[in-house]
């Protein structure tokens, strides 16, 4: 048996050294272009839909990001400018220009015509809520449905599409009374009267911005439309009188005056103080106390709440305060 010499055995333990050495840089190399590699064919994540507001043309995986066109025009709507427009698009507060061919005294000169608020309330219930009573004559058409219903179940989308009406009736300017040229209860074409970023504005006021006047005042009702009849009771219903005075302080008397005289209103074509507006009108008043009434110094509260209104509405009940 030969035995190795031990100038053999240094040698074989170099070689195997060498080989271990070689290889374990060989398998770190390889490791390192694997995590480079992985590294560098990592896609590109954003939204792939085309359709989507947000598409990526870069994007080569989706990441659950897309947005609609609607979600975008939504989200850049101005509700308490919605509300403006549902009162009077055409008021020089809304910023509302004329399209081509129409000018604004054919609007104006028959704004019940065009009006969102005069078929459907400053409520939002149409024939169902205080407009049951207010019947068609040669300044108006008649009241239309309640929006309540198609507000609560409606996505968006479709609500929009019933504001951007692009089949309805067009501007007129020979309309004088409701029925004479078979159109005056017909909706109007608010699409070649408004922009489509003004009609998100008015979805927008009616999702978020309008008021609940289920929780300001209870309306009873007999009848039915146009010869019903309408009385408001419990207004105000839960509100804190204190905090209401303190609202109509900070926000009413400096031009109403403190008893809420000193600048008359008018509510359907009668001379009123802003108590009995608020006892005989809260439907119209609560609207405007928000959204002002356009084309006067009232500008209105925008950051107003139900819980504002309310209370005002609570303290307004009081006669020796705020009398007729």
């Amino acid at each position: 048996m030969l035995i190795p010499s031990p100038i053999v055995n240094h040698s074989l333990k170099l070689i195997v050294m060498k080989v271990k050495s070689a290889l374990t840089a060989l398998s770190l190399a390889t490791f390192g272009f694997l995590i480079v590699g992985s590294t560098g064919c990592k896609p590109n994540k954003g939204c792939t839909d085309p359709a989507a507001a947000n598409y990526d043309a870069d994007a080569e995986e989706d990441d659950g990001s897309c947005t609609s066109s609607a979600d975008q025009a939504y989200a850049d709507a101005d509700g308490v400018l919605g509300g403006k427009l549902y009162s009077k698009f055409w008021a020089s507060e809304t910023g509302w220009t004329a399209p081509s061919g129409i000018t604004a005294t054919d609007i104006s000169g028959y704004s019940n015509f065009y009006r969102c608020k005069q078929c459907h309330g400053w409520d939002l219930m149409g024939t169902e809520g205080a407009y049951i009573d207010r019947a068609p004559d040669a300044g108006r058409p008649s009241v239309g449905i309640s929006l309540i219903e198609p507000i609560l179940n409606d996505p968006k989308e479709e609500l929009f599409e019933h504001v951007f009406e692009p089949d309805g009736r067009l501007v007129n300017t020979a309309l004088t009374q409701d029925g004479t040229n078979g159109q005056g209860n017909e909706m109007p074409a608010y699409a070649t009267i408004l922009t489509e970023a003004q009609a998100w504005d008015i979805v927008k006021f009616l999702l978020e911005e309008r008021l609940d006047v289920t929780q300001l005042y209870d309306l009873n009702t007999t009848g039915v439309y146009p010869n019903g009849t309408r009385t408001f009771t419990n207004i105000g219903k839960d509100g804190d009188v204190a905090a209401g005075n303190i609202f109509y302080s900070n926000n009413c008397a400096s031009c109403h005056g403190a008893d809420g005289k000193q600048i008359p209103i008018i509510h359907d074509g009668v001379v009123t103080s802003v108590g009995n507006a608020g006892r005989e009108a809260p439907h119209e008043l609560q609207h405007k106390v928000k959204f002002g009434s356009l084309g006067s110094s009232m500008t209105g509260v925008p950051d107003a709440t139900e819980t504002d209104v309310k209370n005002l509405f609570k303290a307004l009940q009081d006669l020796s305060t705020y009398p007729d």
